[in-house]
């Protein structure tokens, strides 16, 4: 065998060594002592955050919605829809720029939600979500929103926003591009 060859094998054999020895534990669980080391999950979901929640009603600004399809009920493209709210007594205007691929007013969503206090006062989230279509409305304009948020960060007096999820639930009852309605509330690190 070559020798690097034998360096290869070398490193594999390592590898599943050192896996091995971090799926049994350290050498002194194996004889007997009860210590135990905690990881944290994965998710960098903060245990702790300033928690904050705000109504919106949003209208477009601009879009770009095409169907296309049998009978046209395939929807794709993105809506920046805008408006004012208050968080925390601050008022503050929302912006969410959506993309969305829906068959029949039922599909999946995703974009970016920025709250801003002020020029420099900036919180900006990530969407991912879904759109369904009530009980019975097959084929009407009514939807209903389940979005996750998850914080991407901030600037001015939200600098210090290092992460934290949320959720947006909405809904709206025009057509695609009408005006959305709805609750996003989040915990964010940092503030």
């Amino acid at each position: 065998m070559s020798r690097s060859g034998r360096c290869g094998v070398t490193a594999a054999v390592t590898a599943v060594l050192l896996l091995a020895a971090a799926c049994s534990g350290d050498g002194d669980a194996a004889a007997g002592s009860t210590s135990s080391t905690t990881t944290a999950p994965s998710s960098s979901v903060p245990a702790e955050g300033r928690e904050l929640s705000w109504e919106v009603s949003l209208t477009s600004a601009q879009r770009i919605l095409r169907q296309v399809g049998p009978g046209s009920t395939l929807n794709y493209g993105w809506n920046e829809l805008v408006g004012p709210t208050t968080v925390d007594g601050a008022p503050a205007q929302v912006q969410m720029l959506g993309n969305v691929d829906y068959e029949n007013g039922t599909g999946p969503f995703f974009g970016f939600v920025t709250l801003e206090f002020g020029p420099e006062d900036v919180l900006a989230f990530r969407m991912d979500g879904e759109a369904t279509q009530p009980a019975g409305a097959q084929g009407s304009a009514d939807s209903e929103f389940r979005a996750e948020l998850t914080v991407i960060g901030g600037s001015g007096a939200y600098a210090a926003a290092s992460g934290g999820r949320g959720t947006f639930t909405g809904s709206r009852s025009a057509e695609l591009g009408g005006q959305v309605t709805g609750t996003m509330t989040a915990t964010v690190a940092g503030l």
